[in-house]
């Protein structure tokens, strides 16, 4: 067994790291994220900062504590900066939004009073057995059902998880300068706490590794921003006020794998039709359409030249991922494909 092995070491060793990381990859996204997703963000953060950290360090030739913190309190005005243009604009938008919501129930109800008057005068000439109902009472069960209890216990969640949110960016930040501050220490640390087959594995596919994943945000990042590029210009042309407010959230939801933007496109779209307006409810679709065929299209090409893979791969990692792990599987799948790819380069160059 032992002459077996040594025989076949390099090939089974990087097999069981493919195996571990592939575990590990699964167990942090489904079970972990919740508990240390701060931490993952402040490394995240750390590992961003680094080149400013070490320009500040060499060219002011401060000490490294004094040059994280520097670099952090820089992260920190700049995103500060730019959500507060963002927040500041969108603030704007959603409360001339909220504004007009009166107006457009108001034409809402008078559509839906049309609309049964036009179906009592069909009903009569229909045999006395068939019943057509209501169509108020059944959008107004609806909308109870949906916005009554359940909205109440949504807009609790929402308001206690305000403090849970702040209470993570704080914890990220703070972890980031320590990481920055320590991070000769705190690595190795982490190094001496794992096997050695295991260290010198990572070590030799750290390179690929890094690529691959940076490779892999850059693609959400550009599939992100083209949805929100698509559903700002397509709004622009309905001639939408809002369409920044609603492009953003759009693009945000368009990131989340849950979610998507049909949440809201097609509600949007029903309503449409309701209130009369076919031609904002074909332009709604024609949007969702758009989206939804480029990011089918786009997705593996672009994760396949940003991660060095084909985009046949890509799009196999993607499909294989979601039909065995569900949804998280559209993360794990494409990640599982960085950590093979970079083992792939890791034997090729040695």
């Amino acid at each position: 067994m032992r002459e077996f092995y040594l025989r076949h070491k390099q090939f089974i060793d990087r097999a069981s790291f493919f195996l571990i990381i592939t575990i590990f990859v699964y167990v942090f996204f489904a079970h972990l994220m919740g508990f240390i997703g701060p931490f993952f963000a402040g490394l995240i953060i750390a590992l961003v900062l680094e080149p400013l950290v070490k320009l500040i360090e060499k060219r002011l030739r401060w000490r490294r504590w004094v040059a994280a913190l520097v670099s952090l309190l820089i992260f920190v005005a700049a995103m500060s900066s730019l959500g507060g243009w963002v927040i500041s604009a969108l603030w704007n938008q959603a409360v001339g939004f909220v504004g007009s919501i009166p107006a457009h129930v108001e034409e809402f109800v008078d559509r839906l009073d049309d609309a049964n008057a036009w179906l009592g005068r069909w009903e009569e000439s229909l045999p006395e057995t068939w019943y057509i109902p209501d169509i108020q009472e059944m959008i107004l069960t609806a909308v109870t059902t949906l916005f009554g209890d359940g909205m109440l216990d949504q807009g609790m969640r929402i308001a206690t998880s305000v403090p849970n949110f702040l209470i993570n960016v704080v914890v990220a930040l703070i972890s980031a300068y320590f990481i920055m501050a320590d991070r000769d220490r705190i690595f190795a640390f982490a190094k001496n706490m794992m096997p050695r087959w295991i260290m010198a594995q990572m070590t030799q596919t750290k390179k690929g590794l890094v690529r691959a994943l940076g490779g892999y945000f850059r693609a959400q990042y550009i599939l992100m921003i083209m949805a929100g590029i698509i559903s700002i210009i397509g709004l622009l042309i309905l001639g939408n006020p809002y369409a920044l407010l609603i492009g953003i959230l759009l693009a945000v939801l368009d990131f989340l794998p849950v979610l998507g933007i049909g949440a809201v496109l097609w509600p949007w779209a029903a309503i449409s039709v309701v209130m009369g307006n076919i031609h904002q409810a074909v332009g709604l679709m024609i949007i969702y359409g758009i989206i939804t065929i480029a990011r089918q299209v786009m997705q593996p090409k672009i994760l396949g030249a940003q991660m060095g893979a084909h985009p046949l791969a890509s799009l196999m990692s993607i499909y294989v991922g979601f039909r065995i792990f569900g949804l998280l599987g559209l993360i794990i799948g494409p990640a599982l494909m960085m950590i093979f790819i970079a083992i792939r380069e890791a034997n090729v160059d040695s």
